[in-house]
């Protein structure tokens, strides 16, 4: 069954701003999915990256061999998601990156198609949607 919006719903706009490691638990996942479904609602989605989250959409992303099945392909990496998802429903997706927490942790080589943005305007975009989640890791 495919979500969507009731009849008489207009398509708003909504934030998610990834906090932390993301590869702690199945948040990477869970974000994929959610802007996937928001994007296929016709909705505006916009995600803001910050600490370890700013290496989802780096270039010199390196998928590790598989150790059960050695002979497999690599597999899609998290920044070619990215891009496909901005290849498939442009501006309606805006995929930001904390400069700050880029830097702090060298994911400083980001696909074109993530915007740096200055850790002030989280707050910009968090209060410009219509709706907000925010994942992140609980210490």
């Amino acid at each position: 069954m495919t979500a969507s919006l009731p009849p008489d719903a207009a398509p708003g706009s909504v934030f998610f701003g990834m906090m932390g490691t993301p590869f702690r638990s199945e948040t990477v996942t869970s974000l994929f999915r959610m802007v996937d479904a928001a994007l296929r609602q016709g909705r505006h989605v916009t995600v803001w990256n910050c600490g370890h989250a700013t290496g989802l959409s780096q270039i010199s992303l390196c998928r590790p061999p598989d150790l059960f099945a050695p002979d497999a392909p690599a597999g899609t990496t998290t920044a070619t998601l990215v891009q496909a998802l901005k290849r498939r429903y442009g501006d309606q997706l805006e995929w930001l990156v904390c400069r700050y927490c880029m830097e702090e942790r060298g994911n400083t080589q980001q696909i074109p198609e993530a915007m740096v943005k200055i850790p002030f305007s989280f707050q910009h975009y968090l209060s410009a949607a219509d709706s907000a989640m925010v994942l992140g890791v609980k210490s």
